[in-house]
């Protein structure tokens, strides 16, 4: 499957392409990212399998997403220093990792958000759950030949 990954580098931001290539995995992990506003700008309909932004000085994520429905299965927030989880959470992930973060410090006291996110260390050998057969129908290539 298709990755796009700047790893463990200078990257401040995320141009809000990448949030439009039909990827398995986009991982920005190792970078200097502290807020993702380009995040908000995925288009309608949009899934992506996993998102990976671990080790980051990550503050916050957006506020809301511009169209309601498009889907992220897996956010790795691990050791980044988010301390608040946006409403759009339990609505369009099915998991956010955020082990070592200040988030994670704290009890939490929302159901939903205590079964989306997860405060213990991903496991190394855990894939994302996202079913592959899906893939091609989600991100259909047209022949325009």
């Amino acid at each position: 499957m298709a990755m796009i990954a700047f790893e463990n580098g200078d990257l401040t931001e995320i141009p809000y392409q990448m949030f439009f290539s039909p990827v398995y995995t986009l991982s920005f992990a190792g970078n200097k990212i502290e807020t993702l506003p380009t995040l908000a700008m995925m288009p309608p309909g949009m899934t992506i399998p996993e998102l990976n932004l671990k080790n980051n000085p990550l503050r916050e994520l957006p506020a809301a997403l511009m169209a309601p429905d498009p889907f992220v299965m897996s956010i790795n927030a691990q050791n980044t220093s988010l301390s608040a989880m946006p409403a759009w959470i339990k609505t369009n992930t099915k998991v956010v990792w955020a082990y070592d973060t200040p988030f994670c410090a704290t009890p939490v006291t929302d159901p939903t958000l205590a079964y989306q996110v997860m405060c213990s260390e991903r496991p190394m050998n855990q894939k994302a759950c996202f079913p592959m057969c899906l893939l091609r129908t989600l991100y259909r290539i047209e022949n325009t030949a």
